[in-house]
């Protein structure tokens, strides 16, 4: 019993020096965030085409924020909405080895002017390639919530 006692506190530390989340917002200066309301998906980059599970996983976390997803078909909601739209290019790369390292970065872009708007990034580092994709993820979740507040 005392051996579980001595080793537990030892497996916490090691798991967190092996997990580490990183994230951050940047905002395009004099931007009024909360003008944006809607959302169109367009053209995402992912550098490799095995990452679309969680490029999707990213687009169902801007999903989820409060932000209206429209489809680019319906034009006549684009036209009457068109000044608080934003489209997101989203990428991903993850290391393949375990222990390593995944990114993700989101570009939201006025859907009018295709001005910047803001770039939210975050990273993961975990004990698996699948443990850093969940830490990269929940870290990204985590600044979208605080980004898109309602």
């Amino acid at each position: 019993m005392n051996l579980v006692k001595n080793i537990m506190p030892i497996a916490i530390i090691l798991s967190i020096m092996v997990s580490c989340a990183s994230s951050k917002i940047v905002l395009s200066n004099n931007v009024n965030i909360d003008k944006y309301k809607y959302v169109i998906f367009g053209n995402e980059t992912s550098g490799d085409r095995e990452l679309n599970d969680v490029i999707m996983a990213v687009e169902n976390c801007i999903g989820e924020t409060g932000l209206k997803v429209l489809s680019s078909s319906n034009s006549l909601k684009i036209l009457e909405c068109s000044d608080s739209i934003l489209t997101p290019n989203i990428h991903v790369t993850s290391e393949k080895w375990d222990g390593g390292h995944t990114y993700i970065t989101i570009t939201f872009y006025d859907y009018n002017s295709n001005q910047s708007i803001a770039v939210v990034k975050s990273s993961g580092i975990g004990m698996t390639v699948n443990h850093d994709q969940n830490i990269a993820l929940n870290a990204i979740k985590k600044k979208l919530n605080k980004l898109f507040d309602r």
